[in-house]
C-alpha cells in the first residue's frame, strides 16, 4: 500500500501533460502511485502518459472510452490502493512541497480531508494570490494547524458558497469508503459539487494548511466552468445537492446557504449560455426562491430576471444597467480630475505670483535654467 493515490483524469491534455507529470513526480514526497486514467483523448495524451509509465513505475496508466471527468476519477478511485485520495488536474500543476506537508497535517490531526488555498495562473501573467477561497486562517487565529481541527458547522459558508474543486484536499480513503455514494455524478458537467458538499457534511474532522500548494490554470477553453455549453447543468447539480440535504437532514440547518448558493450558480451561466432554454429554466428555479434568501449583490437581477418576458429583455436590462455603472463611474473619474486640474491651477498661479518667480525672471530670459 502506498501513502497517497493521486487521480489524474486526462483528455486532450497533451498540451500541459508533460509539465503536469513532471511536476508530480518533482515531489519531495515519494512514496504515492499517479493513476492516470485516459478517457478517450483525441490527441496524443495516451503515448505521453505511457512514456513516463515506462520511466517511473509510480505512474499508473489507465485507458477507457470517453466518458467524462467523473466516469474517470470513479475509475480510478476503484483501482486506488493509497492511504489518502488527491485529485489532480493535468493542465494545472501543485506546489513540489504539497503532498509532503499535506500529509503531515493529515496525519497529525487525524483528519478526515485537509484543505489548503488556491492560487490563479494564466500564461505571462503573474500568479493570482488574491482568491485563496479557503481562508481559514483569518477564521481561526493564532492556532497550529497541524493540531487543530474543526466541522462544517464552523465554517457553514465553506459548504456551498465558496470552491468546489476536489484537488483543493487530500482526502483519507478510509472516509470515503465508509459510504457508497463517494463517486461523482455521471452524464452531468459540474460533478465535483456534489462531492464536494457530502465530504464537508460528512467529516468528522477537517484540517487546514494555509498555504498556496495548488495553482489553477483559470484561462484553459476547455475547461467545464468555460464551456458555456454546459451551464444548463447546473440545474441538475442544485436539484442533486438539495436532494442530499433534505434526505440526509441537514436542509434546515443550511437553509440560508442552499439558497444562496442556488441563486448564485444560476446566474453565473445565465449570460454565457446565450440560451432562452436556460433562461426559462432559471427563472422557474428562481421563483422557487424568496425575496429574503436572495444575497443582496443579486437582488436586481434577481427581479429582472423573473419580470423578464424573455433571454433577451433580461440580457437588455444588465447591459444598459453595466453601461449606466460605467458612466457613473467615468463621471466620478471626470469630476476628480476637474479638482485635480483646478488645484494645480492653483499651484501654478500661486507660483507664477510668487517673488521668487519675479526675481528670476531675468536669469530664465538668459537661459540659465534651460
Amino acid at each position: 500500500m502506498v501513502k497517497i493515490s493521486v487521480i489524474v483524469p486526462v483528455y486532450n491534455v497533451s498540451e500541459y501533460l508533460e509539465d503536469a507529470l513532471s511536476g508530480l513526480l518533482n515531489q519531495t514526497f515519494h512514496d504515492f502511485e499517479a493513476i492516470c486514467v485516459n478517457d478517450g483523448s483525441k490527441d496524443n495524451s495516451l503515448e505521453i502518459l505511457n512514456e513516463f509509465a515506462k520511466k517511473d513505475s509510480r505512474i499508473k496508466v489507465i485507458d477507457k472510452e470517453n466518458g467524462g471527468c467523473g466516469s474517470a476519477r470513479n475509475r480510478a478511485l476503484d483501482a486506488a490502493s493509497g492511504e489518502y485520495i488527491y485529485f489532480f488536474d493535468p493542465d494545472d500543476y501543485i506546489a513540489p512541497n504539497a503532498f509532503e506537508e499535506l500529509y503531515e497535517n493529515i496525519t497529525s490531526n487525524d483528519s478526515d480531508l485537509v484543505i489548503f488555498k488556491i492560487a490563479w495562473f494564466m500564461e505571462g501573467e503573474p500568479v493570482n494570490y488574491k482568491k485563496p477561497m479557503f481562508n481559514f486562517d483569518e477564521i481561526f487565529t493564532d492556532v497550529d494547524f497541524n493540531n487543530f481541527t474543526f466541522t462544517f458547522r464552523d465554517v457553514k459558508r465553506y459548504v456551498l458558497n465558496v470552491a468546489f474543486a476536489p484537488w483543493s484536499k487530500l482526502y483519507r480513503k478510509e472516509f470515503l469508503d465508509k459510504y457508497d455514494d463517494f463517486r461523482f455524478d455521471l452524464g452531468v458537467a459540474f460533478d465535483d459539487v456534489p462531492f464536494h458538499v457530502k465530504s464537508m457534511l460528512r467529516a468528522t474532522k477537517i484540517s487546514f494548511a494555509p498555504d498556496f500548494y495548488y495553482h489553477y490554470r483559470y484561462a484553459n477553453p476547455n475547461s467545464v466552468n468555460n464551456t458555456s455549453s454546459n451551464g444548463i447543468d447546473i440545474m441538475k447539480i442544485v436539484d442533486i445537492v438539495e436532494g442530499f440535504l433534505k434526505s440526509e437532514g441537514y436542509f434546515d440547518e443550511l437553509e440560508k446557504e442552499f439558497y444562496e448558493f442556488k441563486v448564485r450558480q444560476i446566474f453565473m451561466y445565465m449570460l454565457s449560455s446565450h440560451s432562452e432554454e436556460y433562461f426559462r429554466l432559471a427563472q422557474e428555479k428562481l421563483l422557487e426562491v424568496k425575496e429574503f434568501d436572495v444575497p443582496e449583490d443579486l437582488i436586481q437581477r434577481y427581479y429582472w430576471a423573473i419580470n423578464a418576458n424573455s433571454f433577451k429583455e433580461y440580457e437588455l436590462n444588465v447591459k444598459v444597467d453595466g453601461y449606466q455603472k460605467r458612466v457613473n463611474k467615468l463621471s466620478k473619474e471626470n469630476k476628480s480630475l476637474k479638482k485635480e486640474i483646478k488645484k494645480n491651477k492653483k499651484i501654478n498661479d500661486e507660483l507664477l505670483s510668487s517673488k521668487s518667480w519675479k526675481i528670476t525672471k531675468p536669469l530664465r530670459k538668459m537661459n540659465i535654467f534651460k
